[in-house]
């Protein structure tokens, strides 16, 4: 009986053991789905980050097409203007037109008799005047403008290497991404192959405990089978007391009455 108490007791103790074990068990397999879902959160995070830097990326990228685009129609007009050799032609001949006038009008200033050709030479004069006037202005014009299509080159390009420096450094944020990215796999795959471990030896324990159960079940039968054939035991005991006292209390009778008559 003892025996049969001791290894109860230690199919019990086995058995709160057991059950405390797949409860701590269940609570780290709990604690590791919040890590997992938490994995999970931080990389949809990232994945909206890199959405961010990519549209941004992108919207850079076209910036600076759209500005290497301006520099080469601005190269374009520029190269147009400084190829404009017809005005330095235009220039050179209306001063050649003027000192020739001006020769014209010293040799027929001595000839005083002429009035038709000094006339002709002075409106020659005067419209070549106005022509040189006219392409100085003109000249005038073209450089202004040439200046500020130098300053409007100056802050493309200023503004294309700030893009530039913007690329780099998104460049540089999507790598840190990417590998922020390979860390958070890397962890939730541990994650999740803790977790498949953890089901596993939960599995296990929830057989272990149906197995102790089971066997418990068995001893608790194979106790009350005892205990019954105890009591039939301890029943058919009395019985044969009863026996013996009553055939020692007719030995006793016989002995007393062989006593009497001798």
């Amino acid at each position: 009986m003892d025996a049969i108490r001791k290894k109860m007791q230690s199919l019990k103790m086995e058995t709160d053991t057991m059950i405390a074990r797949a409860n701590t068990l269940e609570t780290e397999a709990a604690e590791g789905n919040k890590t997992a879902d938490k994995f999970d959160c931080e990389i949809r995070d990232l994945n909206k980050k890199i959405s961010m830097v990519e549209s941004k990326y992108d919207e850079t990228f076209e910036t600076l097409v759209k500005v290497g685009s301006r520099e080469e129609d601005k190269d374009k007009q520029l190269h147009i203007i400084e190829g404009g050799e017809w005005y330095n032609e235009s220039k050179n001949a209306f001063y050649s037109k003027m000192k020739s006038n001006d020769e014209r009008m010293t040799s027929l200033k001595t000839n005083m008799n002429d009035e038709m050709s000094l006339e002709e030479l002075d409106k020659d004069h005067k419209e070549a005047r106005h022509m040189a006037e006219d392409s100085d202005k003109k000249f005038d014009e073209i450089s202004r403008r040439l200046g500020i299509m130098e300053e409007e080159l100056k802050r493309s390009l200023e503004r294309a290497a700030l893009a530039e420096k913007m690329i780099d450094k998104l460049e540089l944020d999507l790598r840190v991404v990417g590998e922020n990215m390979k860390t958070l796999e890397v962890a939730e795959e541990k994650a999740l192959n803790r977790e498949e471990k953890y089901k596993d030896q939960i599995r296990n324990l929830i057989d272990r405990l149906k197995t102790a159960d089971s066997r418990a079940e068995y001893g608790e039968m194979n106790i009350t089978k005892l205990n019954h054939r105890i009591d039939d035991i301890e029943d058919e005991i009395v019985r044969e007391k009863l026996k013996i006292k009553k055939v020692s209390d007719d030995l006793s009778d016989t002995f007393d009455d062989m006593l009497t008559r001798y």
